[in-house]
């Protein structure tokens, strides 16, 4: 079979978990010691759903400390490559880390680590569109915004104008798309936890026998 991430990479967007920096918005329900364990075991679970997909190289960017201990061990377990973001907004981050992947891969993933829902299937899919040459990818969230976005080119216009944390991301992000003139193709809707009231979707989906890596 085909390894269809093989020639793209992955980049996967991360904070240091820090208690109180991380999952801010679930503190005030479920609390800071939770929330930060919680955070830990998503960033885990993407890992482990990451490595499964086959790119030639898997990246964290880390929005802050990346002498952190805890990336220490992650780069040592999941044989991660460790980048700082670098940028403003969470735009300009984006961009600048597409700058650097783009310049030595011929298509790079994005995606953050609070999507439980994201498939392998999903990677490859957005690794089989890449592949046959589509300008741009989306996997849109159900909040409005989207869990993942992968590319074969860069532009700074693309990620220019857009109200980060808001529910009309992904429709403006589509609208700059647009205006580029560019390819896209669509992945499968997900959602992501953000907010105490997706945490039940999360619970179930443990129930329902995915495995958690610790």
């Amino acid at each position: 079979m085909t390894n269809l991430g093989a020639g793209g990479v992955l980049l996967v967007f991360t904070k240091p978990p820090v208690s109180g920096q991380v999952k801010t918005r679930l503190i005030p329900g479920i609390g800071r010691r939770r929330a930060l364990s919680l955070y830990e075991e998503l960033l885990t679970k993407t890992l482990n759903t990451a490595r499964q997909a086959g790119f030639s190289s898997i990246q964290l960017w880390v929005h802050g400390d990346l002498n952190h201990p805890y990336f220490n061990r992650l780069k040592n377990r999941h044989a991660v490559k460790l980048f700082k973001q670098k940028g403003k907004n969470l735009g300009q981050r984006m961009s600048n880390a597409f700058i650097t992947a783009l310049s030595r891969y011929p298509y790079a993933v994005l995606i953050g680590c609070d999507c439980p829902s994201l498939e392998c299937s999903d990677l490859k899919t957005a690794s089989a569109y890449l592949n046959k040459k589509t300008d741009i990818v989306l996997g849109p969230a159900i909040d409005g915004g989207y869990y993942l976005i992968g590319l074969t080119k860069n532009n700074a216009q693309l990620f220019s104008g857009i109200q980060w944390g808001k529910d009309k991301v992904f429709i403006d992000t589509c609208a700059n798309i647009s205006r580029l003139n560019w390819k896209l193709d669509l992945l499968p809707m997900r959602w992501d936890v953000d907010r105490t009231a997706d945490l039940l979707a999360y619970f179930k989906l443990k129930r329902n026998g995915s495995v958690l890596y610790y």
